[in-house]
């Protein structure tokens, strides 16, 4: 995958800026007498070094702003929103551990980390908004930084873009022309771009042209076809991207970056690497452990709750299916009457034609629920999710992760079509994408689409973002039923 030079680039003067911000600040304070270089070995002083550590963590914190999206780079207010909240977000830590960590390897004085946030504030502002943002506008102009692209789909979605790129493009991106399977090659598209071949084709074409972005921007084609094609462009090098109303649902939640006034959804991988789940495993175990441990007086207090406000067992197990359609026993805290584990005919006709239903995320729900089986505490735990918690199991187990599409259960499975079938291509999880845009009140098709965007992303720095967004999701119970 290879992804925009300018993107590490900036990273890069990022890190150099915060560094130097704080070695001036430390430098012009009254009291600060150490040099921050030695002529000798080790050369940089201790807390220059745990201070390059934390400006590599604000890296992070830019990354979790969007300051590394092209279309935030280029703007002027945006970029300074959020520019301006993540030097907040890196003062406001540094403040606390200087705090509560007395050491000459933090800053310790209330006035160095003020130097330290208005000079690196105005270090940024300079090196980003003027100094790099133009100094790319005018790489662009001039041609001296290009890449090459090409569009998927030569429909009314596909010219659009092209006419964006074609008249207004400080992005970079010289489209070099169209696949599209209804044309034939040489065939005229849009303003001198013409057809360079079939979709099978974007393999070739990417290794004769060194492709650096692929727009699928089909908008006729089913979502089985879209997958097909998906695939075969992640097989490439290039950064694909995503202009089709099948993934409209996306930048509904997510912040995506934008090419003139058009949302493109950006895709990472097609399924995760043997290195990337081991780590995604060890994150899960560890973490669900910990979790457990702090949770125990929660699970003890919730059993009890569960015992005196109705009889049955304190635990609700069901048969789930998940990664590649493999049953397992899924575990919750039981929040309906005794008896009410088995789906009658009626609630199963229900699912399946929520499945078939073309309903949006404005429409749909994903949970079908018998509200008079539910018990008193048994509203309380569900509107907060509280009810899942026992899933932590799960994870100890290997049934599940801790972030992924949710599990369904068999006879959903079963009236899944196969493009469906494809969001358990990997391990389930207790919460994803869908459950911090909205939950139940996404549709089914638009919940699958978001399962499939997190697949075809999926990180550990995704991971850590979707689990921060559960917990107010889960303290305000929004979407739940």
């Amino acid at each position: 995958m290879k992804f925009p030079a300018y993107k590490y680039v900036l990273g890069f003067l990022d890190w150099v800026t915060i560094n130097v911000a704080f070695i001036v600040a430390v430098k012009v304070h009254a009291d600060s007498s150490s040099p921050a270089f030695y002529s000798t070995p080790p050369f940089v002083a201790p807390e220059v070094l745990v201070f390059m550590l934390i400006a590599g963590a604000a890296l992070v914190v830019f990354q979790y702003n969007n300051l590394y999206k092209i279309n935030v780079i280029l703007s002027i207010a945006d970029h300074l929103v959020r520019l301006t909240k993540s030097i907040l977000y890196l003062v406001f830590v540094l403040a606390i551990l200087s705090f509560f960590i007395r050491s000459p390897l933090l800053i310790d004085s209330r006035l160095v980390v003020i130097y330290f946030s208005v000079m690196c504030m105005a270090g940024l502002v300079v090196m980003r908004l003027i100094v790099f943002r133009y100094g790319l506008k005018f790489l662009v102009r001039y041609n001296l930084y290009q890449r090459n692209g090409v569009i998927i789909g030569a429909g009314k979605i596909g010219r659009l873009v092209a006419a964006h790129l074609s008249f207004d493009n400080p992005y970079g991106v010289r489209i070099l022309g169209f696949l599209d399977d209804s044309f034939d090659v040489g065939t005229p598209i849009f303003h001198g771009l013409r057809a360079r071949g079939k979709v099978d084709d974007i393999g070739n074409l990417s290794s004769e042209y060194a492709l650096d972005e692929i727009f699928v921007c089909v908008d006729q084609a089913t979502p089985q076809e879209l997958l097909d094609i998906l695939e075969k462009c992640q097989r490439t090098e290039a950064h694909v991207k995503i202009v089709s109303p099948l993934y409209d649902i996306i930048p509904t939640f997510r912040f995506t970056e934008r090419y003139g006034d058009m949302p493109v959804v950006g895709l990472a991988q097609t399924t995760p690497g043997a290195v990337q789940e081991f780590y995604k495993r060890l994150f899960d175990t560890v973490l669900a452990a910990v979790g457990l441990m702090i949770l125990s007086p929660v699970f003890l207090l919730i059993g009890i709750a569960i015992k005196l406000d109705s009889a049955g067992p304190v635990f609700f197990r069901q048969v789930r299916v998940g990664k590649n359609g493999i049953p397992f026993n899924f575990y919750k805290f039981r929040s309906m009457v005794l008896g009410s584990d088995e789906d009658d005919d009626s609630r199963k006709e229900k699912v399946a034609q929520f499945i078939r239903s073309k309903e949006s995320s404005s429409s749909g729900s994903t949970k079908i629920v018998d509200e008079s089986k539910i018990t008193r505490l048994g509203r309380f735990i569900r509107k907060t999710s509280i009810d899942e918690l026992p899933q932590l199991f799960n994870v100890i187990k290997g049934d599940m992760s801790l972030v992924g599409p949710r599990p369904c259960l068999p006879y959903e499975w079963e009236h899944y079509e196969e493009w469906h079938k494809k969001r358990l291509s990997v391990m389930p999880g207790c919460t994803g994408v869908w459950q911090v845009s909205g939950r139940s009140a996404v549709g089914f098709n638009d919940m699958v689409i978001l399962d499939f965007y997190y697949i075809q992303n999926a990180s550990l720095f995704l991971d850590i973002q979707l689990i921060l967004k559960t917990i107010p999701v889960m303290v305000f119970g929004r979407g739940a039923e």
